[in-house]
């Protein structure tokens, strides 16, 4: 068993961060508001009847799919929020 002097720094800030995230993304959608994600090359913005192209993976990542069932890492996209 791991004292807590010999646990990592910051070992659950990835998770910690993510669901915070997903929260105020979920808190934007319920208020009717818009999410933009954007990448290095475009913008897209998602309204709460895209809910389910959003989720959150166990390690604290995001993850978006714009066609299909492929799911790709956003988690160094920008994010903006309008309610």
């Amino acid at each position: 068993m791991l004292a807590n002097s010999q646990m990592k720094e910051g070992r659950f800030l990835k998770l910690a961060k993510g669901r915070k995230l997903y929260r105020r993304m979920n808190e934007c959608w319920d208020r009717g508001g818009l999410v933009r994600i954007g990448t290095a090359t475009r913008y897209s913005d998602f309204q709460a009847k895209h809910r389910e192209r959003i989720k959150l993976g166990a390690s604290g990542s995001l993850y978006m799919s714009l066609r299909g069932t492929r799911f790709d890492c956003i988690d160094f996209c920008t994010f903006r929020f309008t309610a």
